[in-house]
């Protein structure tokens, strides 16, 4: 299934099923697999939203679940490099067994 998503529901392991552009200039190509610097890089040049591919099983649903659970876990760790890090680890983690 193709969804428009907004960037705030983007999630680290989505797969991108159109170009995201700016202008004539191409920010990320078709089947782009979106991590968390894509987002944060999109989010730096003003993209409001980006078209997906969801597959069946793992909607967008179970996805922002995931991401507000450890959003949550992890509120308290602020500009900690290492924390950060470790968020991001978790949230792949918990992505990948989704699938």
């Amino acid at each position: 299934m193709i969804k428009t998503i907004p960037l705030e529901q983007t999630l680290p392991g989505m797969v991108l099923s159109e170009e995201v552009m700016s202008g004539s200039n191409i920010l990320l190509p078709l089947d782009t697999v979106i991590n968390d610097e894509h987002i944060d890089s999109l989010r730096r040049c003003s993209v409001s939203e980006i078209v997906v591919r969801v597959s069946s099983e793992l909607s967008a649903v179970k996805l922002n679940k995931q991401r507000e659970r450890v959003e949550h876990l992890f509120r308290r760790a602020d500009s900690n490099v290492t924390m950060q890090a470790l968020r991001r680890a978790v949230l792949e983690y918990r992505l990948e067994k989704l699938k």
